[in-house]
Parts: C-alpha cells; structure tokens; sequence
C-alpha cells in the first residue's frame, strides 16, 4: 500500500478522523440532531440521494419531514474503504444498512397497517476533504442495493423494564452519557 501520508500514525488519525464523521452522521440522523448532522459536511458540499440532489442544508431539511413520520431509525456502516488522493482529499465507500419504521398515517403506510417496517441496503460514495483541520463530506451519492418494506400488523411491544430508543434527541443517549461520564 502506498501512503501519502509521512508515517502510519499520520494515516491512521486521518482514517480515524473520517470514520467517526461517518459514525456521528448516522447518530445524530437517528436521533434527529440535524445540527449535528450538517457538521459532517463542508460548506459548498452536495449530497445526490437520489430522491433528493442539491447542499446539504436542504438535504437535511428534506429528510427532517421524512423523520418526522417515523418512530425508528437506525444507520449502520459497514465495510469503510478510504482511498486518499493526498493528504487532505480522500474518496471513501461505505456499505451502509438502514432500518426504519414508519408510523400508521404516514403517506408510504399502507391503510389499515400499523406502520411499515423498511430495510435498505446501500453504499455512500463520498469525496472526503479535510479544510481548517476538519475531515468533512464534499460530494456524497447514495447508491442503493436494496429495499424491503414490511407492513406491521401492530407495533413492537418490550418487556417492562427495558430501555426502548427514541427517534430524537429524547433518547436514554444524552441523559445517560451525561450520567455516566460524571461517575
């Protein structure tokens, strides 16, 4: 492999640096934390998803009423594969799978479901660019794979006792990191 990078710890902070922008992404779209979610990408940046192609403060106002209609969602990267053309520029893959469960009434629920229960798999193509020290998207194209949408018969019930996970910025995350780490 051959590195543009002067050592392996130079290479590796950036490959961690991008990875964990990737990670928060998908965090805080799962949460709805929409601030959080445009400091993945750089001013100027452009995101094609298909069913939408424009800057990502639009992107992100799109999905935020996408959102507003489920009670579930959950971004999982996968494979991470990051190619850097010199050492502020990278393209990066990233198999992503993505499950989300939309309300009763939402226009893509069938009538009489009590929601719908969609599973995609896909792959961002992202251009990665690191400016004023920060390794954010400038180009993002969602690639999708697969798509299986499930109608629910009634919603998923847990056991007393269990922590469930909210669609928003109510989830047990906050209060519980903010608990823990000031054990």
């Amino acid at each position: 492999m051959t590195s543009v990078f002067p050592d392996f710890v130079a290479e590796l902070e950036a490959r961690t640096a991008i990875e964990d922008c990737l990670k928060r992404f998908a965090r805080a779209v799962d949460r709805q934390d929409w601030t959080a979610a445009r400091e993945a990408y750089h001013d100027g940046a452009f995101d094609d998803h298909g069913f939408f192609k424009g800057p990502p403060d639009e992107f992100l106002a799109h999905i935020e009423k996408l959102h507003s209609q489920q009670d579930h969602s959950m971004h999982f990267n996968t494979n991470v594969l990051i190619e850097f053309q010199s050492r502020d520029r990278a393209f990066v893959e990233t198999y992503v799978l993505v499950l989300q469960r939309y309300r009763a009434g939402a226009p893509n629920v069938p009538s009489g479901a009590a929601g719908l229960r969609n599973l995609a798999s896909a792959r961002y193509l992202d251009r990665f660019e690191k400016r004023k020290g920060e390794w954010r998207v400038v180009h993002r194209t969602l690639v999708f794979g697969d798509i299986v949408g499930e109608p629910l018969k009634a919603l998923p019930v847990f056991p007393e006792g269990f922590t469930e996970q909210k669609h928003g910025l109510d989830d047990p995350l906050y209060r519980l990191k903010d608990e823990l780490t000031s054990l």
